[in-house]
């Protein structure tokens, strides 16, 4: 009768112990990919590098990611403010914004989604000065403030953000062994 209590005992440790890595490892689930840095619910990664708007989307893709998209006001704040920090005085960048194949709906290249939030700078939007969307802000006691989107012909030459989604929960299915009962618990795939 001893060993039968020593085995379950053992087993109650080694499932609680699987748990215990599991929920370890989901912890850090939603983190980022190295050079990348999460702001609010993205992932970013500024590139300094002068490109105009079809170099700057291959320069991102090429990476796996995609070229900035703007989602809300609450984004645009959280990218205002870390842009500061990782590129200081920063008042042009391209967005994966643009008008291309559509005479008159703009479109994120990144999400393929219509740009539904688009913070319009004064004037703007003016089709006839090209095709795709620059985040252009105004210097402001040493910081870079009022960022706002504007239509630039998608020659001209800035840098630029990639942006990508934290990676998601991947997991897989699991049978840990209770003494009375089975149950499942999701853990992530290495």
């Amino acid at each position: 009768m001893l060993w039968h209590q020593l085995i379950t005992v053992a087993i109650v440790a080694l499932a609680c112990t699987q748990l215990h890595m599991a929920s370890s490892q989901t912890a850090g689930v939603n983190s980022c990919p190295k050079n990348f840095t999460l702001v609010g619910e993205k992932c970013l990664q500024s590139v300094a590098r002068w490109y105009n708007w079809f170099e700057a989307d291959r320069n991102c893709r090429s990476i796996g990611a995609g070229l900035l998209s703007l989602n809300n006001s609450l984004e645009l704040y959280l990218l205002a403010n870390w842009l500061n920090i990782d590129l200081p005085y920063t008042l042009e960048l391209w967005t994966s914004g643009n008008l291309l194949g559509s005479s008159s709906i703009y479109y994120w290249q990144n999400t393929g989604q219509q740009a539904r939030y688009l913070p319009w700078a004064k004037g703007q939007p003016k089709p006839s000065n090209g095709d795709c969307l620059m985040l252009a802000g105004t210097a402001n006691q040493g910081t870079v403030a009022n960022y706002s989107l504007e239509v630039r012909n998608c020659a001209n030459w800035a840098i630029s953000v990639c942006e990508l989604l934290p990676a998601k929960n991947v997991t897989t299915t699991r049978i840990c062994l209770k003494p009375d009962a089975y149950e499942t618990v999701q853990v992530p795939r290495n």
